[in-house]
């Protein structure tokens, strides 16, 4: 961004399902707004010298950064909240698209056009998090249902596993209920076991797909708390570490560094932001994360004195805030993780 001469046009793109908005500008300042077709959109761009492009970062930007990165040129995608200030006048295309390329020279922070490999990564995690969540939500459903015929089963997944087979042929063996409830269990028992399988093929393609596409895998696996889901969150997060200036940065951007305001010269702390105004999950994987190392033996003298001097609630975040900045820092620099400020040795 810094050395412009490099490209021989500039253009701001709003995105959309049937016709994009294209604000370009050449090299000598010639100015061409025009809608192109979907099906026409990378003819525009095709035959170009090297152009930089801004974009929002939208559920189509990425495949579309990816083909025009394969042609040559350099893609900026941008979060639409940091665009939004820069457009001007009323809402409609023509102004999205010029807003976008005002923002592209603004020191708006840019999204990472993610590899095909971090692309899966991130499409299994996400299925895998929504497999999860069927499954638990099925489980508790079971579990509801045979408490109405006085059978309890253990909280844990094991023990409802170990359970349910009993169960169910209990059930069966009962003159007063219908055979069509334990027909509806063992049917609802059999979905929840095919989720568990999926969730295994799915935990060895994300294993696969971090072994092959993110250098840094073996560090974060280092770090305490952090297992292969973790991993995969981390590994997407900062798949392209150089868009945060600092740690600090990295934390504010996922909800772990406080806010300010300011106004007339003075300044303001008020707190994290709301799970509304961040990055929620993996901030919540980051508290996870805390909360298990301020249960461990061999705090550091660090951890262990700002579970003294604060509420549990503000330690566990200061500690999540610590292990996301040296996160960003082991994915910045390739190392692994540093016991000393959390852990003893």
């Amino acid at each position: 961004m810094d050395n412009h001469t490099q490209y021989l046009g500039f253009a701001g793109v709003d995105l959309a399902k049937k016709v994009m908005q294209i604000h370009f500008v050449t090299e000598d300042g010639e100015i061409t707004d025009k809608s192109v077709k979907r099906a026409e959109f990378l003819d525009f761009f095709r035959n170009r010298g090297k152009c930089l492009i801004g974009m929002e970062a939208c559920g189509s930007s990425q495949d579309w950064a990816r083909k025009l990165e394969a042609m040559g040129h350099e893609v900026h995608l941008m979060s639409p909240k940091a665009v939004k200030p820069f457009v001007s006048g009323q809402k409609n295309d023509h102004n999205d698209a010029i807003g976008i390329y005002k923002a592209m020279f603004n020191g708006v922070r840019r999204v990472p056009v993610k590899s095909t490999e971090i692309r899966d990564l991130q499409t299994l995690r996400r299925i895998r998090s929504q497999v999860t969540k069927d499954k638990v939500k099925e489980i508790n459903h079971v579990r509801g249902l045979l408490a109405e015929y006085g059978i309890v089963m253990g909280k844990s997944i094991t023990a409802f596993n170990k359970g349910i087979s009993s169960a169910l042929e209990s059930l069966k063996e009962r003159g007063d209920v219908s055979p069509l409830v334990a027909e509806e269990l063992q049917t609802t028992v059999e979905s929840i076991k095919t989720k568990i399988e999926r969730q295994k093929r799915l935990d060895r393609e994300i294993e696969q797909l971090l072994a092959r596409g993110c250098k840094n895998y073996e560090n974060f696996l280092k770090t305490p708390g952090v297992g292969l889901f973790t991993a995969a969150m981390l590994c997407v997060l900062l798949c392209d570490p150089a868009i945060f200036a600092n740690g600090r940065q990295f934390a504010a951007y996922i909800g772990l560094a406080p806010r300010s305001r300011g106004s007339g010269g003075k300044n303001f702390i008020i707190g994290i932001p709301s799970k509304f105004n961040c990055d929620s999950e993996s901030r919540a994987v980051f508290v996870e994360c805390a909360q298990a190392l301020a249960r461990y033996k061999n705090k550091s003298p660090w951890v262990d004195g700002i579970l003294r001097r604060k509420p549990k609630k503000v330690a566990v975040i200061a500690i999540a805030n610590k292990l996301a900045r040296q996160v960003w820092a082991m994915a910045t620099k390739g190392e692994s993780f540093k016991q000393m400020t959390i852990l003893t040795a």
